[in-house]
């Protein structure tokens, strides 16, 4: 698998080419000094999770970035907003959020176990709360599913409607390719956690 920085490269320039709107919504990286600042708050010590925060702090104030079907990457600001007043008591605190579309949060797994770094979706509608359920086996592999699926055309932005419209179900196939470990891509009954959760 390439690095991270590479992948996020790749991200960088298919989201130019294929999603340029949305793309000028995400905001420059904060200073090395903040940056660190945050990551301290939220106790992680991860090369991929900072890499990704060193190419872009998440989404400028009250915009929202159709990045992906899950939303757009968060700043390190709302994502500790949401981590301390929106997702407290709802799922265990080992989560951070890294993606949202309102209803919807990736969480990045930050517990040290042999789920360490794997990507869970946190979803109201799909109700997914208390079990949230992996996603992505990791950050690498989620923007792998990304830069995929506009290549894929599962991902298609209309710049008249300022909107990404999303093919499901090449989605799906791009995804379960990509993730083999996570539970969200394979068969399962979402009312039956006991055979699919696994914090």
């Amino acid at each position: 698998m390439k690095n991270i920085d590479t992948l996020i490269s790749e991200l960088d320039e298919i989201l130019k080419i294929y999603n340029s709107i949305e793309y000028h919504k995400l905001q420059s990286p904060l200073n090395s000094d903040v940056l660190h600042f945050y990551f301290n708050k939220l106790n992680i010590e991860n090369k991929s999770f900072e890499s990704l925060y060193k190419w872009k702090n998440g989404e400028k104030e009250n915009e929202y970035c159709q990045m992906m079907q899950y939303g757009g990457l968060l700043s390190l600001e709302e994502s500790i907003k949401l981590k301390e007043n929106y997702l407290e008591g709802c799922v265990e605190n080992i989560f951070i959020p890294i993606i949202s579309d309102g209803e919807q949060i990736l969480l990045f797994n930050n517990n040290r176990s042999k789920n360490y770094g794997r990507i869970y979706l946190y979803s109201v509608p799909l109700l997914y709360i208390e079990k949230p359920i992996s996603c992505f086996d990791s950050l690498e592999t989620m923007i792998i599913t990304i830069v995929e699926s506009y290549k894929e055309k599962a991902y298609i932005y209309d710049e008249k409607e300022r909107w990404l419209n999303i093919d499901s179900e090449k989605i799906k196939l791009i995804a379960k390719k990509n993730n083999k470990k996570s539970a969200y891509w394979k068969e399962h009954d979402p009312l039956y956690w006991e055979d699919w959760y696994e914090i």
